[in-house]
């Protein structure tokens, strides 16, 4: 048992190093990209980031339920068969919708809106993601559709030039292509994969992506907050139930040798 929980470590922490090196690479893939000289050097190393987040994503150990089940109680089902985030849901295609027309019309008033809802959106996000098992499994296909949206940013700026000089009919051209990764992507997890626990995990991460793929890479200054932040909020609850579980083994021991 020591050992196969040994294994799971190790690979843990070899799939979060594949991560961490895959999102590095990714931003400072997208970093370079926004020089003009040096546009197809930030493609090769976003695609790079890609491959190592992929490779994360698959060398992650399939999460099994770890909640504490007492003796009579029938097994529970396991937590990546939760029901479907509605909320987070409803709020990605609000943020989406209001950003796009925003984007797309030059209207401030919009732009203020969407500053005001962000609060919520986020909260929803934090609650889904750190409060919920399978945090790795959201956060792979939720980077990887926002990486490949600042991707085509990038692209179709160094294709049209500055944004200044763009028609409107090229802002809502942007809009539309902004979208394309979570879209490519949910087909992909729906009619490509075989139907597994994760499925459910991935297709929240990628509907979580909306709101960061139409920002395209100025979503930076809020997307990588925002990663650290659930990150650490993930490690601060994992933490407190481990503390609790050997709370709980303590008492069990103790009543067990009374």
């Amino acid at each position: 048992m020591a050992i196969a929980q040994e294994s799971q470590n190790l690979k843990k922490f070899i799939a979060g190093l594949l991560g961490l090196v895959g999102i590095s690479l990714v931003v400072q893939g997208i970093v370079i990209a926004m020089h003009p000289n040096d546009v197809e050097l930030g493609i090769i190393v976003i695609v790079f980031g890609l491959f190592f987040s992929f490779g994360a994503w698959r060398y992650w150990p399939a999460s099994t339920s770890e909640k504490i089940q007492n003796s009579n109680e029938q097994e529970q089902p396991p937590s990546s068969a939760e029901s479907f985030p509605l909320l987070l849901a409803g709020m990605s295609v609000v943020m989406t919708l209001v950003w796009s027309m925003m984007f797309t019309t030059g209207d401030d008033d919009l732009f203020w809106g969407w500053v005001i809802i962000s609060p919520v959106y986020l909260i929803c996000l934090g609650h889904n993601f750190s409060l919920h098992s399978g945090m790795v499994k959201k956060s792979i296909p939720f980077a990887a559709s926002y990486a490949l949206a600042c991707l085509i940013w990038i692209v179709f700026v160094n294709i049209h030039g500055h944004p200044w000089g763009w028609s409107s009919e090229q802002f809502i051209e942007l809009m539309g292509l902004s979208i394309l990764p979570p879209i490519i992507l949910t087909i992909w997890n729906e009619f490509f994969v075989e139907s597994s626990d994760i499925q459910p995990l991935r297709r929240v991460g990628i509907i979580a992506s909306l709101p960061f793929c139409v920002t395209g890479y100025a979503g930076l200054i809020f997307f990588i907050p925002t990663l650290i932040l659930l990150s650490l909020a993930r490690l601060f609850f994992y933490n407190r139930y481990e503390r609790m579980n050997g709370s709980l083994s303590e008492k069990n021991h103790t009543v067990t040798d009374l």
